[in-house]
């Protein structure tokens, strides 16, 4: 009896523990297709899929389990076969029945399928089958594939002529599908010996992965042949293109099941190298048999087969339906190769390190997970492509383990996953829903994403960037395609994704654009590339593929107003007058055209927080940008890439260095100049007018000064002031010097200096020192240069042939000029330790002499050393203050006592005030600003609202009477408040605020 009762138990616990393991089997079933007039064996598009299907390798499944139709409409089209693939896997697919057609009109078959165990129903549900003129798989194939050919990357970027094709189809056949020279095929990755750079990660590392990215590249030219050859592509000649398709076949057979996948694929030590799906990939780099570039870019390698695995495709499906043994194993071999896509790094898979690079993915209030980064638009061409190799609407996306929901069991929290709102759960859907993750936003600094301000941040190895080209645009817009590919399906992309691309399309863009040319301070790695292009091309092309994308019944704010944008631009008519801050970036924008003559300048700062522009050229060229440059463009070509080329990249204008000859480091990867060691670093702007405040202290040690340093934007007055510089560095020993201006010198350089004007012309080369003691102006062009010395500067131009161009390389040979203050080896023995200079846009040559005695009588400015710089312009009543440390400043008769580190702004408009604030070191825990004012202003508590693409209603502003003055009290954004700000309170720490007070 006892014996019988303990058996008893142990069937029942067996019972239960079947049932826990069974009764929670998740059903992949989404969408069902076939066209109308299929005949009987035709298989419906969209077959049944489990979640399990994943662990086969560890959980297979059980022998016992098979799909039935329980019940279907009276038409009773369908039979369902329970089949696995190569791997495995179980699928439930359906089949039009004996004697049946699915007739000639579109229609749809409900059907009710059950998932059972011998007799035992283990899970029942419903699924649709749509009866259509043609399949979505057709659908996406017609609007993707045709592209894919203008698209190098998808092919490798390798072309062979029809001799080489023939050539390489005897190769392959020769060596059984493998090219020669390769030993990746059947070397161990320890086989390779790999040459590592810990001060640059990104380097080639001569290991087994770059084989394999060769070999794919060299699959991929066949694949654009197969596609587009006269003998072996569509129109070909059948035998020759029958015989490219054999080759490739063995080609891809070869190459793919040599790359290991599964974590057992690889022994380390008698020990497969991981557990999950992906493994034996992206775990050879925390093993150091590979290195860290292309497994962390995984679309090196899966890129170069789309081609060939697309054109291939029709072929492939004719074959599996007819049981064709080679034709099912490509298409295993590609579906299992393609998990390579999704397998990540073993670092980078942490979801509780906040400084990995996604975050602290398990915090999703401040991370939005996995894969949240600009790279999206990088591996969309693979992503897309996936649909229609897998050719099954609910097979999943992946089968790596880490990117479901239940690899982490409900830890920290309910449904936690990878990418936190998704676990993969068929093809189509994961997609779609990846096509949504193209507006990311930014939480804090140092991290990927959508920036309140309206810049987008991409690399933030160091800290947060800019990347308006490079990275962000495509970020911004290659989505494009995406939504284009599910347009008016039933997995269409919702208009608020639309929405957000336009907004920045239309509100950011335009203003960085000035006469067709984008600022090349805030566009990333590309500051060099043809910025005109860009602004003339890229962008109204990326506008029309938006709206050409859009749904039949999308509804959006601001297309028209986009579409006249574009056209201005197209047309060079397009103005804007306004003074922006993007303040997260600690960059401005000022700049009139509307109402008035044109022009443009624009400051970008960089901090502990942010960086310069990254790159990735063989010779350093951007080191300095972000270190408090200044630009001035009236023409719009003044810093165009053709001028760039000529550059003498130590001397930026705005930038306050030691003037070196030599080459900047060339080693640390492309954000070697790293971010600031410097706090103080802001902008300030209320629309009209705008100021900045820097503090120069590098954390690199190839650059050698540091300075104390703002920058005050009134009307068409830009004034730059500085002070405390000195020399931090040994450097070169060369004089450390502050750059009023490099660009071409293609018109007269007229220096009045001590009263009396020279003239240089484009055609001289000069190298003059001059010292200056009292006002100086220079003119070039349209613009004009007025220097106010302290007591003694050496003003420094070179021109044309003395210009250090830094890459001669790229240099077109086209003369640029610099306009420099030297202020000596030691600035302060000799040479003055300060600074003030103006420039001025759309002045002649004659009209100087005017300007110089009008700005005279209505400028006004004050520095105190390393504490605080003042500007007035008594003419726009205008007051600018910009506090290193607390302390007190006065200029124009109003003196400011501030007991923060600040940036403040003051404007009479005759019948009220407006009063600008902001905290130029803001770590997201400061809650308020405090300081007072000389002059008495309407007590009361003001709020005012954020700046940026979201008008969030922000704090307060106190007013009260003080001293015979004004006490106020500006409450900021902070921590406290992180629910309002959507989270980013750390960002929106540092926004512009503005309240308009009633005299």
């Amino acid at each position: 009896m006892k014996k019988k009762l303990l058996l008893f138990v142990a069937y029942l616990i067996c019972s239960i523990a079947y049932l826990q393991a069974n009764a929670g089997e998740k059903i992949f079933a989404t969408y069902f297709d076939i066209p109308i007039n299929s005949p009987a064996g035709t298989e419906v598009t969209g077959r049944i899929h489990l979640e399990r299907n994943k662990d086969v390798l560890t959980s297979p499944i059980p022998k016992g389990y098979k799909f039935e139709i329980i019940e279907q409409d009276e038409k009773e089209l369908f039979r369902i076969e329970t089949r696995y693939d190569l791997s495995n896997r179980i699928m439930g697919v359906l089949v039009v029945d004996k004697k049946k057609n699915t007739g000639s009109e579109p229609s749809s078959s409900i059907l009710t399928i059950a998932l059972k165990d011998g007799n035992k129903q283990i899970k029942k549900f419903k699924i649709t089958v749509r009866i259509v003129k043609g399949t979505l798989w057709s659908l996406l194939y017609k609007r993707y594939t045709p592209g894919t050919i203008k698209n190098n990357r998808l092919y490798g970027r390798k072309t062979y002529s029809d001799k080489e094709v023939a050539e390489k189809i005897i190769e392959l056949e020769n060596n059984d599908g493998r090219f020669d020279g390769f030993k990746c095929y059947t070397a161990h990755p320890a086989d390779y010996k790999g040459v590592f750079d810990p001060k640059n990660e990104y380097t080639n590392t001569h290991t087994i992965e770059y084989d394999w990215a060769e070999v794919a590249c060299q699959i991929g030219g066949l694949g654009y042949s197969y596609a587009t050859s006269e003998v072996y592509g569509p129109k070909g000649t059948p035998e020759k293109r029958k015989e490219l398709r054999e080759a490739l076949y063995k080609a891809i057979l070869a190459y793919t099941l040599s790359v290991p996948i599964e974590g057992k694929d690889v022994e380390i030590d008698g020990k497969p190298i991981g557990n999950c799906t992906g493994d034996g990939f992206s775990l050879l780099q925390a093993h150091k048999m590979a290195g860290h570039q292309i497994p962390t870019h995984q679309w090196t390698l899966t890129d170069p087969l789309v081609v060939p695995a697309l054109y291939l495709m029709p072929d492939i499906l004719k074959g599996i339906q007819a049981n064709d043994d080679t034709c099912l194993k490509v298409h295993d071999a590609l579906i299992r190769y393609n998990q390579l896509f999704m397998s990540i790094v073993k670092s980078r898979r942490a979801i509780d390190n906040p400084k990995e690079r996604w975050g602290e993915i398990q915090d999703t209030l401040y991370s939005s997970g996995a894969w949240a980064d600009a790279n999206l638009g990088h591996r969309s061409r693979t992503m897309l492509a996936l649909p229609l190799i897998w050719a099954d609407y609910n097979r999943p996306l992946t089968y790596v383990q880490y990117w479901y929901s239940d690899f982490y069991k409900d830890q920290p929290f309910k449904d936690f996953s990878f990418s936190p709102g998704w676990s993969p759960r068929g093809i189509i859907t994961d997609v779609s829903r990846w096509m949504t993750k193209y507006n990311i936003p930014a939480h804090k600094y140092i991290q990927s994403g959508f920036q309140p301000d309206g810049t987008i941040s991409h690399h933030i190895a160091n800290a947060t960037d800019a990347a308006m080209v490079a990275y962000g645009f495509e970020w911004l817009t290659d989505c494009n395609t995406g939504y284009r590919y599910f347009q008016n399906t039933k997995f269409k992309v919702d208009d608020k994704y639309y929405q957000f691309q336009l907004d920045r399309l239309l509100n950011v863009y335009p203003k960085l654009f000035y006469k067709q040319h984008m600022d090349f301070l805030v566009s990333g790695r590309s500051y060099l590339d043809n910025l005109q292009k860009f602004a003339t091309r890229k962008y109204p092309e990326a506008v029309n593929e938006m709206l050409k994308a859009c749904n039949k019944n999308t509804q959006l704010t601001g297309v028209e107003e986009l579409q006249a944008t574009v056209d201005k631009i197209k047309a060079n008519t397009y103005e804007y007058s306004g003074t922006d801050a993007y303040w997260v970036n600690e960059y401005l924008v000022h700049r009139r055209g509307e109402n008035e003559k044109p022009f443009y300048c624009s400051l970008k700062l960089k901090s502990e927080r942010t960086v310069g522009a990254e790159d990735f050229g063989k010779v350093r060229k951007s080191w300095h940008l972000g270190y408090g440059i200044l630009q001035l463009k009236v023409r719009g070509d003044e810093y165009g890439s053709p001028v760039l080329q000529n550059y003498d990249w130590h001397a930026v204008p705005g930038l306050t260095e030691e003037w070196r000859t030599d080459p900047m480091p060339a080693k640390g990867g492309a954000q070697a100049s790293l971010p600031g060691l410097n706090k103080i670093s802001g902008v300030l702007a209320d629309g009209k007018a705008g100021m900045g405040i820097y503090h120069h202290l590098t954390k690199e040690t190839y650059s050698s000064a540091t300075a104390f340093k703002s920058y005050h934007f009134i009307e068409d007055k830009i004034i730059a002031l500085g002070s405390g510089i000195a020399r931090l560095r040994p450097g070169q020993q060369q004089g450390i010097a502050t750059f009023i201006d490099q660009s071409v010198f293609n018109q007269p350089l007229t220096l009045c200096i001590n009263g009396k004007e020279q003239m240089v012309k484009p055609s001289e080369s000069i190298n003059r020192q001059e010292a200056i003691t009292s006002l100086c102006w220079i003119h070039q062009g349209e613009k004009g240069y007025i220097i106010l010395p302290k007591n003694k500067l050496e003003l420094l131009i070179k021109t044309g042939k003395e210009v250090n161009t830094t890459d001669l390389k790229i240099a077109n040979k086209k003369p640029n000029f610099i306009i420099a203050l030297n202020h000596g080896m030691n600035p302060g023995s000799e040479l003055d330790d300060n600074y003030v200079y103006y420039l001025i846009p759309n002045v002649s040559k004659e009209e100087m002499k005017a300007k110089v005695a009008d700005l005279q009588k209505d400028i006004a400015t004050t520095q105190n050393a390393a504490s605080s710089h003042a500007a007035y312009s008594a003419a726009d009543k205008t007051w600018q203050y910009a506090f290193f440390k607390p302390g007190t400043a006065s200029v124009g008769k109003m003196e400011v006592t501030s007991e923060d580190v600040a940036l403040i702004m003051l404007r009479d408009n005759g019948n009220s005030w407006t009063l600008s604030a902001s905290n130029p070191m803001p770590d997201g825990k400061k809650q308020t600003l405090t300081f007072y004012t000389s002059m008495s202003l309407k007590a009361g508590t003001y709020t005012y609202q954020t700046k940026g693409m979201q008008k969030f209603e922000g704090e307060t502003v106190t007013i009260s009477p003080a001293k015979g003055g004004s006490k106020i009290v500006v409450e900021l954004p902070d921590i406290r408040d992180e629910k309002k700000y959507n989270y980013q309170s750390d960002l929106y720490a540092a926004t512009p605020i503005v309240v308009e007070i009633a005299k």
